[in-house]
């Protein structure tokens, strides 16, 4: 039979768990021992305020990281044993002051020496185990507050999601795909002028047939991005046609449409990549500036595009 301690790192919240509830509940025991019915989730409450005065509970739930509703629970239960008491904050009648009571001041001093041996206890447990597992629990602590599991998950998933993806070269199957997809940016953004309807209804003989290339993003039989590399002239190769369906957006396969297409260019006899594209667009921008696009002076009047107005070249080493 399976263990908790079997599930490894999983369980990590689950054991941290159990391993509080014991140290509470053994040193629960300890205090009835000494005659004091107090319980080890009040330790800090006595501490912060024995050393700091009186706080408001709303800093206090801050300082111990808990929440508004547990620090009054708890309040409560030390007011009514009278080693706490509570006051309205004369500057902001709204804020609930907490204090300890002559009699919670003596009680700090009382339970000093037996605190000072819980201490030596735990450092000696803690170099049993050989780590120091106080400054691992800030780490985590740390690392939790700037950035919670739900949005590291999701930023794993991604990853993962972005590895499964692959870039394909066109089929003629695909050409619907190739279509809608960057259909539906334009409509979104723009309009689709008649150059983009006449070169997303014929990619063969538009873009392929002349030496261009067509790279699609696939993933689980799915196309879910495009790209294309039209030929200009002799030398210049433009990427265009580059689309990523909403859904997927924000897994990285923009930049990984935009690598393959560079590495493409980069393995023909091309010397120019470049690209026209609209200051509209600014999450597309910086992805090409990312990826080592150079903003420069159309060599041309006029765009191909109504909606063009800016022009990047692409820049080995960038």
């Amino acid at each position: 039979m399976q263990r908790l301690e079997d599930f490894g790192v999983l369980t990590l919240g689950s054991r941290l768990k159990r391993l509080s509830d014991l140290m509470f509940r053994q040193t629960d025991e300890l205090y009835k021992q000494k005659g004091v019915d107090l319980q080890a989730r009040a330790f800090p409450i006595l501490q912060l305020l024995s050393v700091n005065g009186n706080l408001p509970v709303t800093q206090l739930a801050d300082l111990l990281g808990q929440t508004h509703p547990s620090i009054s629970q708890m309040s409560k239960k030390l007011e009514k044993s009278g080693w706490l008491y509570h006051e309205v904050d004369s500057r902001d009648e709204r804020r609930r002051m907490l204090a300890l009571t002559p009699q919670g001041y003596e009680l700090v001093d009382r339970l000093q020496p037996l605190w000072d041996s819980l201490k030596i206890v735990m450092e000696r447990i803690l170099e049993v185990a050989g780590h120091n597992l106080i400054d691992n629990i800030a780490v985590l602590e740390r690392e939790l507050a700037k950035r919670s599991l739900v949005e590291r998950v999701e930023l794993v998933e991604k990853q993962q999601r972005r590895k499964q993806v692959e870039v394909i070269h066109y089929e003629p199957q695909y050409q619907d795909d190739f279509y809608r997809l960057n259909r539906h940016w334009l409509d979104k953004y723009f309009y689709l002028e008649a150059i983009d309807h006449e070169i997303l209804s014929n990619p063969e003989s538009n873009i392929i047939e002349p030496g261009g290339f067509v790279l699609l993003a696939r993933l689980e039989g799915k196309i879910i991005g495009t790209a294309a590399l039209i030929v200009a002239d002799k030398s210049r190769l433009e990427l265009s046609k580059m689309s990523v369906d909403e859904q997927y957006q924000g897994f990285g396969i923009g930049e990984k449409l935009t690598k393959a297409a560079i590495d493409q260019y980069l393995a023909t006899d091309y010397s120019t990549l470049y690209l026209e594209s609209s200051r509209k667009l600014l999450p597309a921008l910086n992805l090409y500036r990312k990826m080592g696009f150079i903003e420069q002076e159309a060599p041309f009047q006029q765009s191909h595009y109504s909606r063009a107005d800016i022009y990047m070249e692409y820049s080995v080493g960038v």
